[in-house]
């Protein structure tokens, strides 16, 4: 399959041109182009961060209808690497700017690229991993 013939754009032809299967999913909710076109582009930024990236899964779910005021829009992203699938489920829980679907989306998606960033420096060796486990020291119990 060709790259080209792997990208997507949106039904109205705007929105960024995304090389990766990207899959939306409106929850309890109608499609929305203009979310739908921003959640391209958001996606298209995390590609050129990260180029081994194989799919994204983007999942939008509104806040509850039997709650008028406070209710907050939830956004679930899995992005697949090669190795692993990083998942971002809640990002800044309870801010009150998540009324609004384009902040919680910015917030996410902020989230994703800095979980991108600490995958990539720890496969570069930036962040150490410990060859051997922290010694611990015990302490005996005084009678």
């Amino acid at each position: 399959m060709s790259a080209s013939s792997r990208r997507r754009r949106s039904a109205d032809g705007g929105g960024a041109d995304v090389s990766l299967p990207l899959q939306i999913t409106f929850r309890r909710m109608d499609p929305s182009p203009a979310l739908a076109s921003r959640i391209r582009t958001l996606v298209s930024r995390l590609e050129k961060l990260h180029a081994h990236i194989t799919h994204c899964h983007v999942i939008v779910a509104p806040p509850p209808r039997h709650r008028r005021h406070g209710a907050l829009y939830d956004f679930h992203i899995d992005i697949g690497l090669p190795e692993r699938v990083i998942a971002v489920r809640r990002a800044r829980v309870g801010e009150p700017g998540h009324e609004d679907p384009f902040v919680a989306l910015r917030d996410a998606f902020r989230a994703a690229r800095r979980k991108l960033e600490d995958y990539r420096h720890t496969r570069r060796g930036d962040i150490k991993s410990h060859s051997q486990p922290p010694r611990v020291r015990r302490r005996t119990p005084s009678g």
